[in-house]
């Protein structure tokens, strides 16, 4: 990989990811789990979600100059690591046709009813091949060249929302037990936190390895506070019951805007941040899947595979789901699947490691003792 990207632009790409289209859809998942405690079931998300990060790090610090793709063939053999390869390729491709149908859906339900979503579909994938062909750092600094305006407008967010808090939609606490607290937790884990293993396929192209650690814990902390935050104002401002029946929480909190009756119904604010963090997280994955393919395959470049890949996503999101209902049932499988790619994955590869090493030690020991004999 030769292009370089600075500490900072990392962490905000862990952001991105972190936040990226759970602003919108993850909200109303673990409010139907933990109804008003559901906040409660964020900061445990969030607690666990930082420690996924922190095995991701030490995962992605094995082989700093390596992609998780050359990791994987570097530690489990070339045809293990090339089973592996081939399984995470597949979980990027129904992670990019994913993002890609909730682009569609939402548009079309909530924006653009009598606009077909193969158009949109088609439009969204041109773009993210389009990023993908300028590469990895352009898609970075567009990130961190547009990340103030999001918090400009996250802050506006927040501040026109103030109004509308009631803070007996908190009560009462904990009245269902714990066990809806911690199910709720699970896809507060997995959608913010979890999905961020794609990142280590980027680290190959950080200019100071050594800051790797500090800025994806830092990037990561981000997102998922933001994250907590909707997911606090949903319940503050709509209700539990209000929450759970919508699809998309947050963009009925845009919906509630009501400032002197002159700031009124500013969903375009919530509209905004949600495509620009869900389209810099897909344009990642889009561009992470470009590279694993290439290595995968031992291709020389990976150059001239952005159309036949989006070509293949508008496919694949148009037949991944009947429709939005059928389509959101994923989440009752969707976390287990990143679990996969994210703990048990970074758990094999440092057990390798440490097999490995071990080995290594034993063999330089022995070599020793026998020289002296």
């Amino acid at each position: 990989m030769n292009e370089r990207i600075s500490g900072r632009q990392f962490a905000l790409m862990a952001a991105y990811v972190a936040i990226g289209d759970s602003m919108l859809v993850l909200p109303s998942i673990p409010i139907n789990d933990a109804q008003q405690n559901a906040w409660i079931s964020a900061l445990v998300g969030l607690a666990a979600g930082m420690m996924v990060v922190w095995l991701l790090s030490a995962a992605g610090r094995l082989y700093p100059h390596l992609t998780l793709v050359q990791a994987a063939e570097q530690l489990l053999g070339k045809w293990i690591g090339k089973a592996v390869s081939a399984l995470f390729v597949a979980y990027l491709f129904l992670s990019i046709g994913a993002h890609t149908r909730e682009i569609g859906d939402f548009l079309t339900t909530q924006m653009m009813p009598e606009t077909p979503i193969q158009a949109i579909h088609i439009m969204y994938a041109g773009i993210l091949a389009m990023a993908a062909r300028l590469g990895l750092e352009t898609i970075a600094r567009t990130g961190e060249f547009f990340f103030s305006f999001f918090i400009v407008f996250l802050a506006a967010f927040i501040l026109f929302l103030i109004p509308d808090i009631k803070l007996n939609n908190l009560l009462p606490v904990l009245d269902g037990g714990i066990k809806p607290i911690l199910r709720g937790s699970i896809t507060m884990t997995a959608y913010p936190f979890m999905e961020l293993a794609v990142l280590l396929m980027a680290i190959p192209a950080v200019r100071k390895p050594q800051a790797i650690h500090a800025n994806f814990m830092r990037g990561a902390f981000m997102g998922g506070a933001v994250v907590l935050l909707i997911i606090l104002l949903s319940i503050l401002v709509l209700g539990p019951d209000y929450a759970t029946r919508s699809i998309y929480p947050s963009y009925a909190l845009a919906k509630k805007i009501n400032v002197g009756r002159f700031f009124q119904r500013l969903e375009v604010i919530l509209a905004f941040m949600w495509l620009l963090t869900s389209f810099i997280k897909s344009a990642i994955f889009f561009k992470v899947l470009q590279t694993a393919i290439a290595q995968t395959a031992g291709l020389r470049t990976e150059k001239r595979l952005e159309l036949p890949l989006g070509m293949l996503v508008v496919c694949f999101s148009l037949i991944i789901s009947s429709n939005i209902i059928d389509f959101h049932e994923a989440d009752h499988y969707w976390p287990y699947m990143d679990m996969t790619f994210s703990v048990i994955l970074s758990l094999v590869l440092l057990a390798a490691y440490a097999i490995r090493r071990a080995a290594r030690r034993k063999g330089t020991t022995g070599s020793g003792n026998k020289g002296k004999d």
